[in-house]
């Protein structure tokens, strides 16, 4: 059976309420305490132009996964892309044989309660990017690419990506929910080699929505001032190892937000669940509430609504039903949450999941981030940089490092500025930056205000064995962090 997921032939809600009835009806039947299916319909599309050679790649998918809990002892997983009844049942089967094994181990899963939903949800989009033909798409990457071209240039590309994922959604506790989600992204790059060696600049943004991003973020005029800048970077000295006051990016810190936040407080890495990709955590239970994680300006807080921001980690449920919520992770500077599921909710005394399940295509829903953002500040940007007597502004990543407990880390940037007596100097290339967390977060001691506040997004992150690729979302404005190390790239 095929459904088109744009212009539905066969609507995905619809097809999905079918199919859910049979694997639901079944697992019943088979005594399962728990169950839930998802049907996941996605289409997506990549353009990108390198120097003047075009590509693009379509692509869609649409699959089901279904969990099961048997005798609240043991969770079975199974999915299939082939759609027809027989094959619904036979992949409801193989869960239900999965969660008796599990359920032999003898361990009892208690799950926070989670009110019945029956509801649908979309993400706003002002214009269809499937609806936008190709060769404008091509024109304005090509005019993007034909800008950066300069003597010393070695590389320029632009890309732009575009998601639709229709979602359906229902358990055996009686919720049904339909949400469609709509995804953009939009990059551009150039790389050129002078007396410094390779210098890259680049700019990027991925947000909720549809085409409207790209009319935002205007890449042929933004690709101007980058190639500037990597043109001078060729010439830039570096700095000297020492320690120094530091003012980061908006984009830049939501990185670091997302490095040595968002991942240390997801509770499957903290309760020894899940330790892949650099996959455990310094913030263990007995410290929420009572560790000191950043200074008092230091909010961070995991919001999936709309309220938030129309961002790559916003929706209105998770992928196990969970209602969307804003709840804090750091409320001045004391760490006070965690991202979680219904199972691990009840392991630090929560009733109710927060909403944090979440899965790449149809396969088993893992905890995710949602949006992990710090909030902002009420710091006017020039003040910031006007208070800052001696220090560094450091913009934009270009790789990082990070311990296995999300602890001790070092980030370095694409450019940087010296700032004396509060004015903006002369640019340095890689100035790079290092610490542990929870002394870093404690060092910050101003944070810009919401009119230099984005909402940025992270469009690839890894997580999981076998490996998910999941969208995050990290809203940030430019921060200052005092007597940090910093050194040059080499």
């Amino acid at each position: 059976m095929t459904v088109s997921n744009h212009d539905s032939v066969i609507s995905t809600k619809d097809l999905g309420e079918e199919l859910a009835k049979i694997s639901l009806d079944l697992a019943k039947r088979d005594n399962a305490s728990y169950a839930e299916l998802r049907l996941v319909n996605t289409r997506s599309e990549a353009i990108s132009v390198v120097n003047e050679n075009p590509a693009s790649e379509e692509a869609s998918t649409i699959g089901v996964g279904i969990r099961v809990l048997y005798k609240d002892l043991g969770w079975g997983f199974a999915d299939t892309d082939e759609l027809e009844h027989d094959s619904i049942r036979e992949t409801t089967k193989k869960a239900l044989a999965l969660a008796r094994g599990a359920s032999k181990l003898g361990i009892k899963v208690n799950r926070a309660s989670e009110p019945v939903h029956v509801d649908k949800w979309a993400t706003p989009v002002k214009k269809d990017p499937f609806r936008v033909p190709t060769e404008t798409k091509y024109e304005l990457l090509q005019d993007t690419t034909k800008r950066m071209k300069e003597n010393d240039v070695v590389a320029r590309r632009g890309q732009m990506t575009f998601d639709f994922i229709e979602k359906y959604f229902a358990n055996s506790e009686g919720s049904k929910i339909f949400q469609t989600l709509s995804y953009a992204g939009v990059s551009a790059i150039v790389a050129a080699k002078g007396p410094t060696g390779v210098q890259r600049r680049s700019v990027q943004q991925n947000t909720g929505g549809g085409y409207e991003l790209v009319d935002e973020m205007d890449l042929p005029g933004q690709a101007l001032e980058i190639t500037k800048d990597v043109l001078a970077l060729t010439h830039a000295p570096t700095i000297n190892e020492g320690k120094s006051d530091i003012i980061l990016s908006g984009d830049q810190v939501a990185l670091q937000v997302h490095e040595s936040c968002g991942h240390p407080i997801e509770l499957d890495r903290v309760l020894g669940y899940e330790a892949n990709f650099a996959g455990r955590s310094f913030l263990q239970p007995d410290q929420l509430g009572k560790l000191q994680y950043g200074s008092e300006h230091v909010n961070i807080v995991m919001d999936a609504t709309l309220d938030h921001g129309n961002g790559l980690g916003t929706f209105g449920y998770d992928d196990e039903g969970v209602k969307a919520q804003r709840k804090f992770a750091v409320k001045n500077g004391k760490f006070v949450g965690y991202l979680m599921s219904r199972e691990t909710a009840p392991r630090v005394g929560e009733s109710r999941s927060n909403g944090c399940m979440r899965a790449e295509y149809y396969k088993l829903p893992i905890i995710r981030m949602t949006n992990v953002s710090l909030e902002p500040g009420d710091w006017d940007y020039d003040d910031m940089i006007e208070d800052t007597r001696d220090g560094y502004l450091m913009v934009t990543n270009y790789g990082w490092s990070i311990d296995q407990k999300r602890y001790n880390f070092q980030f370095n940037t694409e450019k940087g500025y010296r700032i004396k007596n509060g004015s903006i100097g002369e640019m340095v290339r890689g100035p790079t930056y290092a610490g542990i967390t929870p002394e870093f977060w404690n060092s910050c001691d101003a944070i810009a205000n919401k009119k230099s506040w984005v909402l940025w997004g992270t469009p690839n992150c890894g997580k999981g064995q076998p490996g998910q690729t999941m969208i995050t979302g990290h809203g940030a404005s430019p921060s200052r962090f005092r007597n940090i190390r910093v050194f040059g790239a080499s």
